[in-house]
C-alpha cells in the first residue's frame, strides 16, 4: 500500500511540475486558447491514450488519475474563467474546455485504436 501511495504522489508531483512548467513556456497573447485551455486539452488527448491501453488498475491510476490529474486543472480553469467579463465570453471559454476536452480524450482513444 505505501509503495502505491508513493508511485501516486510522484506521479502527481510530476504532472503538476509539467503543468508549472507548460504555462510558464506558453505565450498568454491568445485570448481563449490559453495556457490552462491548451494544457487540459492535452491532457484529456493523453488520457485517452491511457484509457485506449487498456492498462492494469495500478498503471491506469498512476498514468490517468496521478499523472494527468496533476497535469490537468479544473480549479485554475475556473479561476481563468472569472477573468473574462461579461457571461457570454464565459460561457464561451467554459464550453470550449468542456467540449474540447472531450472531443480530445475521445480523438485520443481514436489514434490509439489506429495505431495498435
Amino acid at each position: 500500500m505505501w509503495v502505491k501511495l508513493l508511485f501516486i504522489m510522484l506521479a502527481t508531483g510530476l504532472g503538476a511540475s509539467l503543468r508549472y512548467l507548460m504555462l510558464m513556456a506558453w505565450s498568454s497573447r491568445n485570448r481563449y486558447l490559453t495556457g490552462v485551455f491548451a494544457i487540459n486539452l492535452l491532457g484529456s488527448l493523453l488520457l485517452g491514450f491511457v484509457t485506449g491501453l487498456h492498462l492494469n488498475h495500478l498503471l491506469t491510476l498512476v498514468l490517468g488519475t496521478s499523472l494527468l490529474g496533476g497535469f490537468t486543472t479544473f480549479s485554475s480553469m475556473m479561476t481563468e474563467s472569472g477573468q473574462y467579463v461579461g457571461w457570454r465570453q464565459k460561457t464561451i471559454y467554459l464550453a470550449g474546455q468542456f467540449v474540447g476536452g472531450l472531443l480530445a480524450f475521445v480523438l485520443g482513444i481514436a489514434l490509439l485504436s489506429k495505431l495498435f
